[in-house]
């Protein structure tokens, strides 16, 4: 964010039958824990046999990363008003976080995520969280507070971390842009493993890396930074162990459609296909055939530094800098707006803005890799 190269870029909506006007087609939705049904609002009436009846798959909540109260804060996209998150996190003491080396390490927090995960005792689900100097994996659901700390690392005031993801077996991946070109580097460590052997890491050099994403389909490691990166993890010959886990680059694409990468997410709706944001639009990348094509309408736009799909709802979520944004421009990576858009044709669909915050990323708050 501070190089200005590399600016950085759960509970379910109960299910629902509304009616959809042939110029109104979303209604937003939340979280993912099937609730009962309830009546959403018809933006404009119109007559009974022209009205359309359709049944709204279940959903999810969004997370940004409010760079305003430092914390991580969780909204339910069917509330008009965002004033009040269904949860909000930032460690403290009562957490099991260190007052002295993990808390001071928290500030301007860059990337959360919630994961189906089953490896830390008596967990179901974890976070994973960054801010520029601390990554975390902290408990979600299961025995225990939620919120408390699993993991965590802190890292020196020039490492800018951007992103983090947790694998299947427990184990995670930073990503670090640096603060000044050409750094920047993805992690992989042993978060997996008891103390003092969770620190065990390899690092590989990857300038400007801004976001990473494991693929459940295709079983690879995504990272974007100023190129699009796959890894195989664990590889045969590649000496990479649970206790000791490394990665191998499997294909790079060099050549993004603009410069910079900023935010990589799973298109739902497609398997077959990654979200991508750079500096420069927004963009869908086919998998197959390792091409990428421009995204339609509204949704493409410049700089947007979050996008996320939600499960069932034809919708993409998006946040970009903003005038509102209290700290822009001089921080002119923030927002106070979630945008949503229709996933098929990019059309704008509505917003959602917290008074006040600095929003960097907002992502559906999904456990699955989305």
């Amino acid at each position: 964010m501070k190089n200005i190269r590399s600016i950085a870029g759960i509970s379910c909506l109960r299910a629902t039958r509304v009616y959809l006007t042939a110029f109104v087609c979303l209604v937003l939705a939340a979280s993912c824990t099937r609730q009962e049904e309830q009546k959403m609002p018809v933006k404009d009436k119109i007559p009974e046999s022209r009205q359309v009846k359709t049944e709204l798959a279940t959903c999810c909540w969004v997370a940004i990363t409010n760079q305003s109260t430092q914390k991580v804060e969780v909204y339910d996209p069917a509330d008009a008003s965002w004033t009040t998150p269904k949860w909000s996190w930032m460690p403290t003491t009562a957490l099991s976080y260190n007052a002295t080396s993990e808390i001071p390490l928290w500030e301007t927090p860059t990337d959360i995520k919630v994961r189906n995960n089953t490896v830390f005792a008596s967990t179901a689900q974890v976070i994973t969280a960054t801010s520029y100097r601390l990554a975390t994996i902290a408990r979600y659901t299961g025995t225990g507070t939620r919120g408390q700390k699993l993991w965590v690392m802190g890292f020196n005031d020039t490492t800018s971390l951007h992103a983090m993801e947790i694998l299947p077996d427990g184990n995670c991946v930073v990503a670090s842009a640096g603060t000044a070109w050409p750094q920047g580097w993805i992690r992989i460590y042993s978060s997996s493993q008891p103390s003092p052997n969770h620190g065990v890491y390899t690092q590989y050099y990857f300038a400007s890396a801004h976001a990473v994403l494991w693929d459940a389909t295709h079983q690879v490691l995504w990272a974007l930074g100023n190129g699009l990166r796959k890894y195989t993890y664990n590889a045969a010959g590649s000496g990479g162990t649970i206790a000791n886990p490394k990665l191998h680059l499997d294909t790079s694409y060099d050549s993004l459609p603009s410069p910079w990468g900023h935010d990589l997410a799973a298109d739902v709706n497609n398997p077959d296909q990654l979200l991508v944001t750079t500096n420069g639009g927004v963009y869908i990348f086919h998998i197959s055939t390792g091409t990428f094509s421009d995204m339609p309408g509204a949704a493409y736009g410049t700089f947007v530094k979050a996008i996320s799909s939600q499960p069932g709802q034809n919708t993409l979520v998006e946040t970009r800098p903003s005038t509102g944004c209290p700290l822009y421009p001089a921080n002119s990576w923030c927002t106070s707006v979630v945008n949503f858009y229709n996933a098929a044709t990019g059309a704008a669909t509505g917003s959602r803005t917290v008074s006040g915050a600095a929003i960097y990323k907002g992502k559906t708050f999904d456990p699955n890799y989305y």
